[in-house]
């Protein structure tokens, strides 16, 4: 019942911002924050990779990445130090700028689709692990 009655208020309150014609800054302030706004630089890179055995090592990258595995099975460790598997048909996205490590056993197939600004390099490598 407290989630339906938020809603409403956002919506009333949406409403009312609209009516005043405050929309954009108002309904931005409450609903989101734009921490980038130039799609001018946005690099969009698609990666295909097959291996048997991988270790990604601790990395980040500098946006987003969106890892769906085709075959076999990665275990995603990010923003704790518990591997999360994901197996066929199966999306993982990772974190922009948060330590992560992809681990597979045995035959894998999966594509990582980034995107991230333009002069940036795809992936950034860790020289410690965050994890004890």
């Amino acid at each position: 019942m407290g989630v339906l009655r938020s809603k409403k208020v956002v919506a009333l309150v949406a409403a009312l911002v609209v009516a005043a014609g405050l929309a954009t800054v108002a309904i931005s302030a409450v609903l989101s924050q734009t921490v980038m706004v130039d799609a001018t630089n946005i690099h969009l890179r698609i990666a295909r990779t097959h291996a048997n055995g991988f270790d990604s090592g601790w990395h980040t990258h500098p946006g987003l990445a969106i890892v769906q595995v085709q075959e076999g099975s990665l275990q995603i460790t990010q923003g704790g130090c518990t591997a999360k598997t994901v197996g066929p048909g199966e999306t993982y996205i990772e974190v922009p700028y948060t330590p992560v490590r992809a681990v597979a056993t045995g035959d894998v197939r999966w594509t990582t689709t980034f995107l991230v600004h333009y002069e940036e390099p795809v992936l950034t490598p860790l020289t410690t692990s965050p994890c004890p």
